[in-house]
């Protein structure tokens, strides 16, 4: 097996960018996990954009697109005798698959960008390889997006639901994509462990995830009747401190950062100081010991995205054996997490969820319960090796045969 990853330097879904590990940022690799798990079974290549404008100045572009990705590779210490090289078109014709993000790829917030995923589409739509899109961000553009997976025409789509089924917003929009959906949970890296015993954590909910930018797709708002994609993380964010008897929150405002920086301050000391102080924040955020937050209380909860998505946050923190708060949805059932047994559903209700806390903070035994089977779920159902090597078994199942 042979799995071309697309551009992973590009942005931070895999590993840190370049300019993130230069600038001593420290960002969440959402499929850090599922690269390595390639990569170190031989069966990873990663590529430039392979495709680039006619001449010299093609050939400059490629230098430059092969510098940045060696340089991304060695900084972020991938073994290069594991995982192959791939520049050209001509190489990919050699792989099994190509692997690519939604998001980056075939769909931006911005609709220039996301015009821009046409050209790869109609690039790639003739490639005789196996196209695997991990529909992260999805609902984004989502007009754009479908149309450009219509164009590819991808034989697999990926996400942490099986949107296909669970979606009516991704059945609106890409339900003319016939492509085989995959389901595939997040899996917690090891780091994240059960250190504190659970006796001994605080007894209250302790909410964490980042508010992603103003949806800016008028189809979104259209079919939600509002514009924030975690609707519920703006609640507890802004309701933090009437709530801190129940709830300790530790939520960054991502779209906060973005009205700061755009924001144009009478003097330009001020403009330095609102940056600077945005940057703080961010930099607060993404570099504390989240596997600490998570030891430290009973329950938690990262509210999910409104568009039927899981925060990854959630596999976290039940693995260092904290009680998961979230929705009744199928995302948990169809990966065997059973309401009451493995975690405590509510209704989406900002009432219902505080309802459910204060119900828990007088039965910490019951608690202790749902964490341990949640734990469990974690480290065996979850695991990298069950998860993953059942992507795999997928994958070499799809293949043409020889």
């Amino acid at each position: 097996m042979n799995i071309v990853f697309y551009r992973p330097f590009s942005d931070i879904w895999f590993k840190n960018p370049t300019r993130r590990i230069l600038g001593r940022q420290k960002l969440p690799n959402k499929y850090s996990g599922l690269f390595d798990y390639f990569a170190e079974g031989g069966s990873a290549s990663i590529s430039t954009s392979l495709w680039f404008r006619p001449g010299i100045l093609g050939v400059v572009d490629l230098l430059k697109d092969s510098l940045r990705l060696i340089l991304w590779a060695l900084l972020n210490r991938i073994n290069l005798f594991k995982v192959r090289l791939v520049f050209t078109p001509k190489q990919l014709l050699k792989a099994d698959a190509v692997f690519l993000m939604h998001y980056g790829c075939f769909t931006h917030e911005s609709d220039f960008l996301a015009e821009q995923g046409r050209v790869l589409a109609r690039r790639l739509s003739n490639v005789p390889v196996l196209k695997i899109v991990h529909m992260t961000h999805f609902a984004y553009n989502p007009v754009l997006g479908s149309e450009n997976l219509r164009i590819l025409s991808p034989d697999i789509l990926l996400a942490e639901n099986d949107l296909k089924r669970n979606s009516p917003f991704f059945g609106k929009y890409f339900g003319n994509i016939s492509a085989y959906f995959h389901h595939l949970p997040y899996v917690a890296a090891t780091r994240f462990q059960r250190k504190v015993d659970f006796s001994a954590r605080i007894n209250k909910l302790g909410v964490t995830g980042s508010i992603t930018y103003k949806m800016k797709a008028p189809e979104f708002s259209a079919f939600y009747g509002q514009n924030e994609l975690q609707p519920m993380r703006r609640k507890l964010y802004d309701r933090q401190d009437e709530l801190s008897n129940l709830i300790d929150s530790f939520i960054y405002d991502l779209d906060e950062s973005r009205r700061v920086q755009e924001a144009a301050p009478s003097a330009p000391d001020e403009q330095v100081a609102s940056e600077a102080q945005s940057l703080v924040k961010q930099r607060n955020y993404y570099n504390a010991d989240i596997v600490q937050f998570f030891n430290s209380y009973r329950m938690f909860a990262v509210p999910e995205e409104i568009c039927d998505l899981p925060g990854i946050s959630f596999i976290e923190g039940m693995a260092c054996g904290t009680a998961y708060f979230g929705l009744d949805n199928p995302m948990y059932r169809d990966i065997g997490m059973i309401p009451g047994v493995h975690y405590v559903a509510y209704d989406g209700t900002l009432e219902h969820l505080l309802e459910r806390v204060a119900y828990y903070q007088q039965h910490a035994d019951e608690l202790e319960q749902i964490a341990e089977q949640g734990y469990q779920v974690a480290h065996t159902t979850l695991s990298s090796d069950k998860v993953y090597s059942m992507f795999l078994a997928t994958l070499e199942r799809m293949l043409p045969r020889p």
